[in-house]
């Protein structure tokens, strides 16, 4: 049964292009979507490129079936409009008029050159929250610079940060900086997105009218690292061995059938971890005898963890340790995470089923509200299946109108 969501009774109008910030402002728009507001997704009479981007179910190419595609765009309504038809801009700036909110995942460039500052949007909607991810703000001598997620995560410094890799390397070739393996940038900038919009509807109850967001997709990834711009502050190189996390053991270690993470680094921790291995002669050694010195000697204590942890599965170390207060866990595979006995019991993962039959799962939302929660409410919807509805519904369109956009009335 369909239950009301926090944001209900509010309107979202999304617009993300192509290259800037397709994740990000999507993935905004779909956390304000969860919470229940009515997102209404603008795509090109082409469609979002990203229904052209797999995985598929079966592996057969569906523009309705990408999986990135449904999970970035669940929970909203789609509309297909040429925006750079007469007719297409104006009904995008009609649609903005009568919003609460426009998300904006797109070039400075571009933000401008369709006209969707909040300055000028605001003559027709003094309420209205404009909230602009771009890959480096609205301002500033980079802000025209096109750039996609792993350009922020390089701009923001992430892919020189990562462990293993220094922030000065003497032989580039020897020391690339290291990609993410997810958009990690846009889901970043997306998440800090969701949460200034409604920072910002929280303030229009107050003040009494919108404001504009200006989102950076460099600085919301620089904005996760505190601990390396500390480095950075104070002139210190910092060191991309084990010394990065300050103590250990804090680290992946092979186990027999694959990897867990073990996190002993409070002395209770390595007392309790040294009971778990019987208590061998080196664990009273000077050189493990904080967990600085055991970071500062990993090289010679890793092989010594090894010998107990190769000997038990991720799962037996962690319930070990967990009996026994020591943070641990074995790392998952993206398949063992979905498969695994407590994701499911807490419903997070949700069912869909492709064109075909074929059965599939995707994150469901990772807030729980008392009061309100999450619901899928509404899958992603078909290339242009909301353009007549919306257009009447939101606008008061007569089917006569709705002819112009190849739609008829619903």
């Amino acid at each position: 049964m369909f239950q009301e969501g926090a944001l209900s009774g509010l309107k979202v109008v999304e617009l993300s292009d192509q290259i800037s910030g397709q994740v990000a402002g999507s993935f905004c728009a779909r956390l304000l979507g969860d919470a229940g507001a009515d997102v209404v997704k603008v795509e090109s009479l082409q469609g979002d490129p990203y229904r052209r981007t797999g995985p598929y179910p079966g592996g057969v190419p569906d523009p309705d079936w990408s999986g990135l595609f449904l999970y970035l765009n669940s929970n909203k309504r789609g509309v297909s409009l040429d925006i750079e038809s007469p007719e297409g801009r104006a009904a995008l700036l009609e649609l903005v008029a009568a919003s609460d909110f426009l998300v904006l995942g797109q070039n400075s460039l571009e933000v401008e050159r369709l006209g969707l500052r909040r300055e000028k949007l605001a003559v027709a909607n003094p309420g209205l929250i404009v909230t602009t991810i771009t890959p480096f703000g609205l301002t500033g001598p980079n802000s025209a610079y096109l750039g996609d997620d792993l350009i922020a995560i390089s701009a923001g410094g992430m892919a020189y940060a990562t462990p293993g890799i220094p922030d000065s390397v003497g032989d580039p070739d020897l020391e690339p900086p290291l990609r993410s393996n997810t958009n990690m940038a846009g889901y970043l900038a997306g998440v800090q997105g969701a949460m200034a919009s409604v920072a910002a509807l929280l303030s229009r109850t107050i003040q009494g009218t919108g404001c504009e967001i200006d989102l950076s997709m460099q600085e919301a990834v620089a904005a996760v690292m505190p601990f390396e711009l500390a480095h950075a502050s104070y002139h210190e190189a910092k060191p991309r061995k084990p010394e990065v996390f300050g103590v250990m053991p804090n680290a992946y270690l092979p186990c027999q059938d694959g990897y867990v993470v073990v996190m002993a680094v409070m002395e209770a921790h390595w007392r309790n971890l040294m009971d778990l291995a019987d208590n061998p002669d080196w664990a009273e050694l000077e050189v493990f005898s904080s967990g600085v010195e055991r970071a500062r000697n990993w090289d010679a204590l890793e092989p010594l963890l090894l010998e107990w942890t190769m000997a038990h599965t991720g799962a037996e170390i962690a319930q070990l340790a967990q009996d026994r207060g020591i943070p641990c866990f074995p790392a998952y595979t993206v398949g063992q995470m979905v498969d695994s006995a407590h994701v499911t019991e807490r419903g997070f993962m949700v069912d869909m089923q492709g064109p075909g039959g074929q059965k599939f799962k995707l994150p469901g939302y990772p807030v729980r509200l008392e009061r309100t929660p999450w619901q899928l409410f509404r899958p992603a919807p078909k290339l242009g299946e909301h353009t007549s509805e919306v257009l009447g519904e939101w606008l008061g369109y007569s089917a006569e109108q709705l002819l112009k956009f190849g739609v008829g009335a619903r």
